[in-house]
């Protein structure tokens, strides 16, 4: 932007002493945002450590609670009562505008003294729960509270809890035979968290929500099919109705979104949808079109996936002026290019000469996106 303002001043758009009264206005305002942000991390941190140390000092089964024991209730009532305190104090912090930093601190501590809660009373009434079924108790209790007050930390700790839940409960399952299949687990996560981002009332309303939920999403769905690139089994056994039930409900969604969404401000989520069924539809070749696969087939489609969501990603990026979009689609492209080349080039030429064009074709791809920035900076 000072940039910006310079040149407005050189073009005579703007005199001298606006120029200087501009340039002190986004001092001052990059000055109150990193101190909004310090604040912010300050206080995240303080939630967290503060969360963490009742968590562990509860599991730790301490002196304290040896001598509580005899009164079980009122181990958890304290914990329920600093809970429900830290979430009261929070939302009349917030609601009264004194202090909302302050007061989204103590929500997030609220929910992390959720999870407390019930480590607490699982300990006391030795319930037997498994850690799938724990972590998925505290992601419903929790969602509410993200939503209800907009709060982006307690959304994330949400996704972590969702992420957390599916892991253990794949971990749990009693497998009799035919694990291969499990390698599809985290891009269904993946493809979930994406979905959920393109739910119109959380895409309109709750657009952070949904940027996040889609940043995350792509991770496993990206870590995914970048395995498949390098290696695809000959089959893949998939016996379990956990894996059909919500491929099925996720094709059916993104499916609903394509054709239900005739609104055409909407035609990045059709893409989207477009892309994730696609994506599903490769998930269900396995199982419903080929007994054994072909490996080459298969690497090809996955390359040609992942190619276009690289391609997509960028496109949007620039076009919304995503910058975090934009950031992660760099990485993408880096770990996609370095791989792929180090996994042909090493064992078919000179190591100098492997080094060498290397580098060379890392330097035209940061050359290339360059440019593109700039013809976008432009444009806009």
């Amino acid at each position: 932007m000072e940039k910006r303002i310079e040149n407005w001043k050189q073009k005579g758009i703007i005199d001298e002493t606006t120029a200087l009264s501009l340039l002190q206005e986004i001092k001052q305002e990059k000055a109150d945002k990193y101190k909004i942000r310090m604040n912010i991390l300050i206080y995240t941190v303080a939630a967290v450590l503060l969360g963490l140390g009742i968590i562990t000092f509860i599991a730790s089964n301490d002196w304290l609670l040896e001598l509580l024991n005899s009164i079980v209730l009122l181990k958890v009532a304290i914990v329920f009562i600093l809970t429900i305190s830290a979430l009261w104090t929070g939302a009349k912090l917030i609601e009264q505008n004194r202090l909302p930093k302050l007061g989204n601190f103590l929500i997030v501590l609220s929910s992390l003294l959720i999870g407390a809660t019930y480590i607490l009373i699982g300990q006391s009434y030795n319930i037997e729960a498994n850690n799938s079924g724990l972590t998925f108790l505290w992601l419903i209790s929790i969602l509410p509270i993200a939503y209800l007050f907009k709060n982006y930390a307690v959304n994330v700790i949400s996704i972590i809890m969702f992420i957390l839940s599916m892991v253990f409960f794949y971990m749990e399952l009693d497998f009799d035979n035919g694990l291969t299949w499990t390698i599809f687990i985290p891009i269904i996560c993946g493809i979930f968290l994406y979905t959920a981002g393109n739910i119109p009332v959380i895409s309109e309303k709750y657009n952070e929500f949904s940027i996040s939920y889609k940043l995350v999403g792509l991770v496993p769905v990206f870590v995914t099919l970048m395995i498949l690139t390098c290696s695809v089994e000959e089959s893949y056994q998939v016996n379990s109705m956990f894996y059909y039930i919500p491929v099925f409900i996720l094709s059916a969604v993104n499916l609903l979104f394509l054709i239900g969404n005739r609104n055409t401000k909407n035609d990045l989520i059709k893409v989207e949808s477009a892309f994730m069924s696609a994506l599903l539809l490769l998930l269900l070749l396995p199982v419903l079109v080929l007994e054994t696969i072909n490996p080459v087939i298969i690497m090809i489609l996955v390359n040609i996936a992942l190619i276009l969501m690289i391609i997509l990603g960028f496109n949007y990026g620039y076009k919304f002026e995503n910058s975090k979009l934009i950031a992660k689609m760099n990485l993408f492209l880096i770990i996609y290019i370095l791989v792929n080349y180090c996994r042909w080039g090493w064992s078919f030429m000179d190591k100098t000469l492997f080094f060498i064009l290397g580098g060379l074709l890392l330097l035209f791809v940061g050359i290339a996106l360059e440019k593109r920035r700039k013809l976008i900076s432009k444009g806009n």
